[in-house]
């Protein structure tokens, strides 16, 4: 949607008005540097001339890989203290990687950076000096795409049940050298305990004060878009937080007649309208109208960030034009509603059908990633849907694993059709076509019982079974569980899914979160065994019964996984970007990735091409940087696997939304 764009053009428009700025990217798929055309690290770097912007990418893992190594031998006298592990014990489950610890880790870091909290790069316990010297500056963070950000922005509850977790273990022990030590004096396990809840509680403060911290909402003119949007504020607002702005990226102004283009300004002010009126009291609306031109590098990300920072402007309905934009982009557009999608394919176009593709063919498991915003689950349906009509003796299944669902909004599900957790056909689609939106919590959930059962059976042989607070000691260690853990337990569905399936297509959520969930098998692994090797370590004093049961069976579907997804014939990983430089710097890192995983990658998909641009000078303007873009993806493609085909996929305005305008959609795209 464009949020890093902006993200970065508010930073350099901080940073020309005389502010010192940090620009913060939190998404495990950092795209701050391509937009702003330079390399950023996990350091702070110096943009542009001036010496008032900074910029970093956050490496989230490592970042809390130093936060462990800092504080290891607390945390470990606090697991030692309050379970039935010895220490050899404690420090193989701290050597194990966390699923999920982006969010946790990068809400924890920002909050350093914004002297709410210490550092996680300090040994000391104590807070660091502060970086700032001014009231001017300005921390600006670019965060991952909606599901994710509003976990992390949920983080301070997470690291509050860590210290809540951590006291429990401790208190047996406290009381024990209080009344036989005669020790009063607070250990670092204690002093740990008190820094992490109170990070917790200034982090939360932090993210809650309108004073110090603003959310400024990005979307697009999209129905679509607006469906995620509401829910995305909706779920500020029960946290206590506010999205005090919504910016409307890429709105097209108005211009030469077009066929396309008409329709699009059509539909997009009749979703700007709605967003006024359904999100828009109360908050700052701003539009950044479409440029011809990718804005990337300091010059064209000043033009829109001095809009974006500007104090000025209206609040409620009434939206504002950038600065540089054609001043027509207000005013209202007449296309015939009864005109159906508008497609920028040219006539007698050489087209093919989703599923003549040779990629599908002996397929059972597809997987459909890419950045945030290109278009990955409008694809996902299509081929769904086209799939299951071509093939309808084959029971075919459409997963979404994005924590921030979009199938029910592409298929134009009703609230009586709403898609959820259950499997379940849409209304005029095919009855060969089940759709399901993974609750990843529930999945963890429905496991939760019986692994708690299974460890406190092992604790209570050792004397163990409870602890201060009066729970039980499996229940408060399982509030440890980082998010991600919900996402492994969600996605070993796919094993069980497969037996009553003939083919899945994943839907996931964008790539850096998508990669975490193709990686999660390798970390559950780790876990798995390191948990084993503990159980044969003790069956002479207690037998391991459910415990190891639970874990043996999790190993096997761990290990069935690992294999499905590195069979290259049955299963691939359909990548979905939009010919333009940001996403292209996204997508080739995403394919090194993928190879490096060892997951076939047999297809790119460039979505919404303006291919038939007639005599409007913006969609021939827009069409030549798009040739430019896609001649550098297939010379990339090329360089990297001469066995990956790439599809074009042309421009619908508006976007496909239903069953209908999806399967007409998925038989018109272009193999080449």
């Amino acid at each position: 949607m464009g949020k890093t764009t902006c993200a970065a053009a508010r930073a350099v428009a901080e940073a020309a008005a005389g502010s010192r700025v940090l620009a913060v990217s939190t998404d495990p798929a950092h795209s701050l540097g391509d937009a702003l055309g330079v390399k950023l690290g996990a350091k702070p770097s110096r943009v542009g001339r001036g010496g008032r912007l900074h910029a970093v990418e956050l490496d989230a893992p490592r970042a809390f890989g130093r936060w462990i190594d800092s504080h290891r031998t607390a945390l470990g006298d606090a697991l030692e203290h309050g379970t039935w592990l010895d220490r050899a014990d404690v420090e193989a489950l701290l050597d194990l990687s966390l699923p999920g610890i982006d969010e946790l880790a990068g809400v924890l870091e920002i909050a350093r950076l914004a002297h709410a909290e210490p550092s996680l790069q300090k040994r000391s316990l104590r807070p660091p000096r502060p970086l700032r010297s001014s009231p001017d500056d300005v921390i600006v963070v670019d965060t991952a795409p909606t599901g994710h950000t509003l976990r992390l922005l949920a983080a301070p509850r997470t690291v509050a049940a860590v210290a809540e977790v951590l006291d429990a273990l401790q208190a047996e022990h406290r009381i024990i050298r209080r009344q036989l030590a005669r020790v009063g004096r607070p250990e670092a396990a204690d002093q740990l305990i008190a820094l992490v809840a109170e990070q917790a509680r200034e982090t939360g403060e932090l993210l809650r004060d309108r004073t110090r911290t603003t959310f400024c909402w990005v979307t697009l003119a999209e129905r679509l878009s607006l469906a995620e949007s509401e829910d995305g504020i909706a779920a500020l607002d029960a946290n206590g937080m506010s999205a005090a702005e919504i910016v409307v990226n890429r709105v097209l102004p108005n211009g030469d007649r077009c066929r396309v283009c008409d329709r699009r300004r059509a539909d997009e002010r009749r979703v700007i309208a709605q967003i006024a009126r359904r999100l828009g009291r109360g908050r700052r609306l701003r539009m950044v109208p479409a440029d011809r031109h990718e804005p990337r590098g300091m010059k064209a990300l000043q033009a829109i960030g001095t809009h974006l920072v500007g104090r000025g402007g209206h609040q409620g309905p009434r939206l504002q034009s950038g600065a540089d934009a054609d001043p027509r982009v207000g005013q209202k557009v007449e296309a015939d509603p009864r005109v159906g999608p508008q497609v920028s394919l040219p006539g007698g176009a050489r087209t093919t059908r989703a599923e003549s593709l040779d990629i599908f063919r002996g397929a059972r498991l597809i997987f459909v990633g890419g950045k945030g915003g290109v278009g990955k689950t409008t694809v996902s349906a299509a081929t769904a849907v086209r799939l299951a009509r071509a093939h309808p003796n084959r029971r075919m299944l459409l997963l979404s694993t994005d924590p921030a669902h979009s199938i029910a909004d592409a298929f134009d599900a009703t609230s009586a059709e709403s898609i959820g957790d259950t499997p379940k056909t849409i209304p005029g689609g095919p009855r060969n076509l089940f759709v399901r939106e993974l609750d990843a919590a529930r999945a963890l959930a429905a496991r939760r019982a019986d692994l708690e059962e299974a460890v406190e059976e092992i604790a209570s042989a050792f004397g163990a079974g409870e602890v201060a607070t009066g729970r039980g000691g499996a229940a408060e260690l399982m509030d440890l569980a980082p998010p991600g853990v919900d996402e492994l337990f969600g996605v070993l569905t796919v094993i069980d899914a497969r037996e009553a399936y003939d083919m899945i297509i994943v839907d996931t959520a964008p790539t850096g979160h998508a990669l975490r969930l193709l990686e999660l098998p390798e970390t559950a692994r780790e876990w798995v065994q390191v948990l084993l090797r503990m159980l044969l370590k003790y069956k002479t004093l207690v037998r391991p019964g459910k415990l190891a049961a639970e874990l043996v069976d999790a190993s096997k579907s761990i290990r069935a996984l690992q294999a499905l997804l590195r069979d290259p014939s049955h299963t691939q990983f359909l990548v979905v970007t939009r010919a333009a430089e940001v996403p292209r710097f996204e997508t080739e890192r995403l394919l090194a990735r993928l190879r490096r995983l060892k997951l076939a990658a047999p297809a790119v998909i460039v979505n919404a091409m303006t291919l038939a641009p007639g005599r409007c000078a913006r969609c021939r303007a827009t069409a030549a940087a798009e040739r430019r873009s896609l001649a550098a993806l297939r010379r990339s493609c090329r360089g990297r696997s001469r066995g990956c085909v790439i599809i074009q996929t042309p421009l619908s305005a508006p976007p496909p939304r239903g069953v209908r305008a999806l399967n007409a959609w998925g038989g018109s795209w272009v193999d080449g």
